[in-house]
């Protein structure tokens, strides 16, 4: 029997399209079970996606922070 791959939800949109821009391959994507207005986009969990995506949450906050620096 083939072991499944093991799969990482993204419920933000901006962290899957960056992550997709990198060159991550979007595996599927389905209904949001709490709120069914929102897409949750799956990718393969890798230990690349996982840097990737600290990568991009810290790029994100550092935005917000500059932004919203008084």
């Amino acid at each position: 029997m083939k072991e499944k791959p093991p799969l990482k939800n993204i419920y933000k949109k901006t962290i899957a399209i960056e992550l997709i821009k990198m060159g991550h391959d979007l595996h599927h994507t389905m209904r949001n079970r709490k709120d069914e207005r929102f897409q949750v986009y799956v990718f393969v969990e890798t230990p690349e996606l996982i840097r990737d995506m600290l990568a991009i949450v810290e790029w994100q906050e550092r935005l917000y922070q500059e932004k919203h620096r008084k």
